[in-house]
């Protein structure tokens, strides 16, 4: 069973997207693979600023963040290719009208009786303003779960599960600079 986690965070605006840009790329584990289809991932919060600011939505919900965690049986234990590849599936969803990036991250988790549970999840950040008409995702349960639909046929596996979280406590060293 693999976990669907959605973190929001509207309450920082810009400050978060550079915060959450600078932890999942850079801040998170001593593994990373960064991705993106459609935005350099190394000036990405730039990218980003730039379609708010020619559309004039700067404030609200800056991104959409979530994370994908696959369990061993998906991605058949430690198998990186499989992990990038269903990856990059799931964030074809959306880059056909979102900038996205995203970072798969290595971390094992163990098994109370032995053996490994979890080895790959996968953070995807999205610019909640579309680059082609400035719409603003809303990240309404309908889409939430049109989305986990898509998940749930890209692996293959009908057992996930969804989860609601907050960054609020978390900071960050930001290597971004905030404008």
């Amino acid at each position: 069973m693999g976990i669907f986690k959605i973190i929001r965070n509207t309450d920082y605006g810009l400050p978060y997207m550079n915060n959450v840009l600078n932890y999942v790329c850079y801040g998170h584990t001593d593994y990373d693979k960064l991705y993106s289809l459609n935005t350099d991932v190394y000036n990405a919060y730039e990218q980003f600023l730039t379609v708010k600011r020619y559309f004039g939505k700067t404030s609200g919900n800056p991104v959409f963040h979530f994370v994908v965690v696959y369990n061993a049986k998906t991605t058949r234990g430690d198998n990186l290719e499989i992990a990038e590849s269903i990856s990059r599936s799931i964030a074809a969803y959306f880059t056909d009208r979102y900038q996205l990036v995203y970072c798969i991250h290595k971390k094992p988790r163990h098994k109370k009786n032995g053996g490994c549970a979890s080895i790959y999840h996968a953070h995807f950040i999205m610019n909640s303003v579309s680059y082609i008409d400035g719409k603003m995702f809303s990240g309404n349960k309908s889409e939430q779960y049109a989305f986990l639909e898509y998940i749930k046929s890209v692996t293959g596996d009908k057992s996930w599960i969804v989860q609601y979280d907050s960054d609020k406590k978390k900071s960050y060293n930001s290597s971004y600079e905030a404008v």
